[in-house]
């Protein structure tokens, strides 16, 4: 009983934390030598989810993409 009140807790969330997450779309990004771009991608959602104030996030988000070698496309 208590381990299905975890799951549900934790699956809760996952999906809440994901929602505040910003979505991308690959033609919106270049480069990408260090990881592929869906693995950077997950890496920096997840990262960012656990940024407490929230408009800090895409901040942290793009940041964290261009650490691993991709930068957003002008325009």
């Amino acid at each position: 009983m208590i381990r299905n009140v975890l799951l549900s807790t934790a699956l809760v969330g996952v999906v809440l934390a994901l929602s505040g997450c910003e979505t991308t779309n690959e033609d919106e990004w270049a480069g990408g030598a260090r990881k592929p771009f869906h693995q950077a991608e997950q890496t920096c959602e997840a990262q960012a989810a656990r940024i407490a104030e929230e408009s800090a996030r895409p901040a942290f988000f793009t940041g964290c993409m261009q650490a691993f070698g991709w930068t957003r496309r002008a325009g």
